[in-house]
């Protein structure tokens, strides 16, 4: 009898997933395991962040720190591989058997990353005192009221002709206090 592969989430030093990952794919080649550990998945998805100048700086955030999920058909020999591979800590568990993902659950997770694709983040945070860098406003200083990471803008009420007026910038174009 054939045994299915199942997904398993395993425990992991936090910052160490893509290692392990590694290290499980490099074990599962020397011990010739590819039947039993078939694949395995950390949960990511990538953040981007607008530094000076409007340049972007992209990084991939775990959405799971600590966890990893791994497609394997569970036997003692593959369990032991896994299970001692560095940085690993265990399995979960329940009553001293390791619990596989529901396909429901795993798919819940993948319309999460899906949904999450790319996640802005800013410096900026609202009421920060702000000086303007750059347009016509040039060298003023105002407060921020509200931040829209996903088009790079920040929105300041600046004091126009004795009138506080919204006015929205680029991230390029303001400068947080000290």
């Amino acid at each position: 009898m054939k045994l299915k592969p199942e997904w398993y989430v395993i425990q992991v030093i936090s910052w160490t997933e893509e290692n392990v990952k590694q290290s499980l794919f490099q074990r599962r080649e020397s011990f010739a395991m590819e039947d039993y550990i078939l694949d395995v998945f950390v949960p990511t998805h990538e953040v981007v962040t607008v530094r000076a100048w409007g340049k972007e700086v992209k990084k991939s955030k775990n959405i799971l720190p600590g966890y990893i999920l791994v497609q394997m058909v569970v036997t003692n020999e593959s369990w032991y591989i896994v299970r001692n591979t560095p940085n690993v800590t265990g399995f979960l568990w329940a009553w001293n058997i390791p619990v596989p993902v529901s396909g429901e659950e795993l798919e819940k997770l993948k319309w999460k990353i899906a949904e999450n694709a790319v996640e802005y983040s800013s410096k900026f945070n609202v009421w920060d005192e702000a000086y303007i860098t750059g347009g016509t406003f040039d060298g003023n200083e105002w407060v921020i009221t509200e931040i829209n990471d996903k088009k790079w803008v920040v929105k300041m009420t600046i004091n126009l002709l004795w009138r506080d007026t919204p006015v929205e910038l680029d991230f390029s174009q303001v400068k947080i206090k000290n």
